[in-house]
């Protein structure tokens, strides 16, 4: 009897003992209203210390232990936390809701934000640009001597891409002024379509930013994404 209460306890302390039998979990991280990927989102493992960051397809992997308390975060995003368990599955889900759900459905009380946002990134582009050269280099005038040109203005890489840059920065902005109007949220709410169908939506049906200018109003969006749905509808159909 006694023998075998010291083996049980044996057993037991050299259990608890053992450090935790640590695996890979993989799994993808999304949006919850559209089910689409959160790329660029980060798992955190604080016991083992460990961060991973989602890649394009939301996908990621991050060693865990039994018990172990898990943060998933991402820029605009409400974070949430699950402990893991041996019992999940091989690949898991999370979803992670919008900051402000309402604000991520409709298109006009994110206006203020937006435009904060966009004198961000003016200032940040003027910043990176640095200070543009004047043509001419009036350090060099000197009286009677008429004026140098300054040759800096004329061939540096920097001021010859200059164009260029602008019409980057200026199609980029563009792009985030559609984002604001036509975002995946709000057109998930009044489609009902999520994941795949969504995105399928979105590349078919995103208005031009040229379009959305020259509507102004929230009505007529919905308007639009309501014809385009019936004939992405019927596209379908007809693929069937």
């Amino acid at each position: 009897m006694h023998k075998a209460c010291f083996l049980l306890f044996s057993f037991a302390f050299f259990s608890l003992a053992a450090p935790s039998q640590q695996r890979m979990l993989s799994g993808y991280l999304k949006d919850s209203i559209t089910e689409l990927p959160l790329a660029g989102g980060m798992l955190s493992n604080p016991a083992t210390k460990k961060k991973v960051q989602t890649d394009a397809a939301a996908f990621f992997q991050l060693p865990v232990s039994p018990n172990d308390l898990l943060y998933a975060l991402a820029p605009h995003y409400n974070y949430d936390t699950l402990r893991y368990s041996p019992l999940f599955q091989d690949t898991l889900t999370i979803y992670l809701a919008p900051v402000n759900v309402m604000e991520a459905v409709t298109i006009e009380t994110g206006y203020g934000k937006y435009q904060r946002d966009s004198l961000q990134r003016r200032h940040d582009f003027e910043a990176v640009r640095g200070h543009t050269l004047n043509a001419i280099d009036r350090s060099s005038v000197k009286p009677y001597f008429g004026l140098t040109i300054n040759l800096d203005r004329l061939f540096k890489r920097k001021y010859k891409n200059k164009k260029a840059d602008e019409q980057s920065f200026v199609s980029g902005e563009q792009q985030a002024y559609v984002r604001y109007r036509f975002p995946p949220q709000m057109v998930a709410f009044y489609t009902g379509l999520k994941g795949d169908a969504l995105l399928l939506f979105m590349q078919r049906h995103t208005p031009s930013y040229q379009w959305l200018r020259e509507q102004p109003a929230k009505e007529q969006v919905i308007d639009y994404v309501s014809e385009k749905l019936v004939l992405y509808r019927s596209s379908l159909q007809r693929s069937q």
